[in-house]
C-alpha cells in the first residue's frame, strides 16, 4: 500500500477526525474520493455511513451519499499476502495465503494452503475489480497456449473452484496485470504482447491485443530483437508498460528497457500510443508513487559472483515524461532489483546478486525517504541477505515491510528506518521453492 504523508482533517462539533489518504486507487478501490494536494492526486476510501470506520464527512457520488472512511484498512482477519510454491522437481506446486489482522502484530499471522495440484511454473498477481480484491493464478508451459488463468476471490474461505478460468491467448508466461474500470490489461514475458480483457464479460480477452513494438511504428528496434513484458500500471487515463529488450534475441545481451505511455479508450479498451522512454537494461519493476514511476534495472544479464556496473534506479516524472537515473553508492553490493514505497517517508530498495555458483543471493535491503532517494549515500541498511532460494523482493502493506528472501517470507514489526530483524518468518518444506508472491489488495 502507498499511504500518503498527509491526512485529511475534518472537524465537527469541536472533534477533529483524521482520515488516511492514499496515493493510488489500488489501496481504496474505485469507490474513492479524489483530492488534489498541489500537483499530487490522492484518494480517501468511501463506504457506508454505518461502516465502523465512517468519518463525519459525507459526499455525493453517482447520485448516492457515501461516508468518507477514516482508513482503507479495516481491522479483522483478512488475506494479506498470496504465494505460489513449486516442488524442487518442478513438476507440481500449490498456492496459499498469509492471513492476519493488519492492525495487529505479525506474530499473530498464519498461513494456509488454498489450491493444490498446480503445475510447477505458476505465479499469483493481485488486482482490483471495482472495490473487490481479486487474484489471477497463472500456470505456464512451453506451448503457445498455456493453461487457463484462474480468477480467484481471495476473501472467500475456499479458492476451489475459481470464479472463472480465463483463456488469454495473447499472453504467455503472464508477468503482471492492472485494471481501469471494467478493463484488465495483461502482459507476459514470452510474447511481448498486451492483452485487453473485459472483466464484465467473463474475463474474456477482447479483440484488441498489441505486440511490442511492432504495433507502434514510433518505436524502432533491430530486426530479431526479442521483447518481454515486465510491468504495467494505470495512472489516470494512461497505461504505462515496461518491456525489457534482448536486441539479438536470446538472454545474454540486453539493451535499454522501454517504458511506453498509452492513452486508454475507456469504452473500447483500445490503446493509443502517446510516448516512450528508454530506461535501464533488464528492468524489473514499475512502481508508481505520487506522479512518478520507479524502475529498478539490473543493468544486464544476472551474473554469478558480481553485479552489473550499469545497474540503476530510474525515476520517471510523469508530468514531463523524463527520467532521473540513480546509481548505487560506492561499497553497495548487488544489482538494484526491487523497490517498494509505503509513503513519502518510507521507501525500501533491495540490491543483490548471486554467488559464484548461482546458489546464494548476496545483498541488502536499504531504507530511504523519497526526498533522499536520489542520494544513495544517505540510505541506511535495514538487513543483509546471504541465503539460497529463487525469489527476492521487497513489499509493504503501509504498516509493515515484507521481504521475499529466497524460500522465506519475512515480515518486520513496522516500517524500519535503521537495522532491524523480521519479527515473523514463514518457511516452507525443504523441497519446495517459493516462486511468486503478491500483496492482496
Amino acid at each position: 500500500m502507498a499511504l500518503y504523508s498527509k491526512k485529511l482533517h475534518v472537524q465537527k462539533a469541536g472533534v477533529v477526525t483524521d482520515i488516511n489518504l492514499y496515493t493510488t486507487l489500488s489501496e481504496t478501490g474505485n469507490s474513492a474520493l479524489a483530492i488534489k494536494d498541489g500537483e499530487a492526486a490522492v484518494y480517501a476510501k468511501l463506504g457506508a455511513a454505518t461502516d465502523a470506520l465512517a468519518s463525519p464527512l459525507r459526499v455525493r457520488k453517482n447520485g448516492e451519499t457515501y461516508a468518507v472512511l477514516k482508513s482503507a484498512v479495516k481491522p479483522g482477519i483478512a488475506p494479506l499476502f498470496a504465494f505460489k510454491l513449486s516442488y524442487s522437481n518442478y513438476m507440481s506446486g500449490y498456492a496459499g495465503v498469509i492471513y492476519g489482522d493488519r492492525t495487529e502484530s505479525p506474530t499473530t499471522f498464519t498461513s494456509s494452503v488454498k489450491v493444490t495440484g498446480l503445475n510447477g511454473d505458476g505465479a499469483v498477481f493481485s488486482f482490483l475489480q471495482g472495490d473487490k480484491s481479486r487474484l489471477v493464478l497463472r500456470q505456464y508451459n512451453y506451448t503457445p497456449y498455456p493453461p487457463p488463468n484462474k480468477i480467484i476471490d481471495p476473501v472467500v474461505s475456499s479458492w476451489i473452484p475459481s470464479l472463472i478460468d480465463a483463456n488469454w491467448n495473447s499472453v504467455s508466461n503472464l508477468h503482471t496485470v492492472t485494471t481501469k474500470g471494467n478493463l484488465l490489461y495483461a502482459t507476459g514475458y514470452d510474447l511481448g504482447k498486451i492483452a485487453v480483457v473485459n472483466m464484465n464479460s467473463g474475463y474474456a480477452q477482447m479483440t484488441h491485443n498489441y505486440r511490442f513494438p511492432t504495433a507502434w511504428p514510433e518505436i524502432f528496434l533491430p530486426t530479431g530483437a526479442e521483447c518481454h513484458g515486465e510491468g504495467l500500471t494505470v495512472i489516470g487515463d494512461y497505461l504505462y508498460a515496461l518491456f525489457s529488450v534482448n536486441p539479438n534475441g536470446g538472454y545474454s545481451v540486453y539493451s535499454d528497457s522501454i517504458v511506453t505511455k498509452f492513452y486508454i479508450n475507456r469504452i473500447t479498451g483500445s490503446l493509443t500510443y502517446s510516448s516512450h522512454l528508454e530506461v535501464g537494461k533488464n528492468a524489473f519493476t514499475l512502481e508508481p508513487h505520487n506522479g512518478k514511476l520507479y524502475v529498478c534495472a539490473l543493468g544486464g544479464m544476472q551474473n554469478a559472483g558480481s553485479s552489473n556496473p550499469e545497474t540503476c534506479l530510474d525515476i520517471i516524472d510523469l508530468a514531463t515524461f523524463t527520467r532521473t537515473t540513480v546509481s548505487k553508492a560506492y561499497g553497495m553490493l548487488g544489482d538494484i532489483r526491487s523497490i517498494t514505497i509505503a509513503d513519502d517517508n518510507h521507501a525500501y530498495i533491495f540490491m543483490g546478486n548471486y554467488d559464484n555458483y548461482y546458489g546464494k543471493m548476496i545483498g541488502s535491503v536499504y531504507y530511504t525517504s523519497i526526498a533522499n532517494i536520489t542520494a544513495p549515500t544517505s540510505w541506511s541498511k535495514v538487513t543483509d541477505i546471504n541465503n539460497y532460494g529463487y525469489l527476492w523482493g521487497v513489499y509493504n502493506d503501509s504498516s509493515h515491510l515484507w521481504l521475499a528472501r529466497g524460500n522465506f517470507i519475512d515480515i518486520f514489526e513496522s516500517l524500519p528506518v535503521v537495522a532491524a530483524s523480521p519479527i515473523k518468518t514463514f518457511s516452507f518444506n525443504f523441497n519446495l521453492n517459493l516462486n511468486s508472491v503478491t500483496p492482496v489488495l
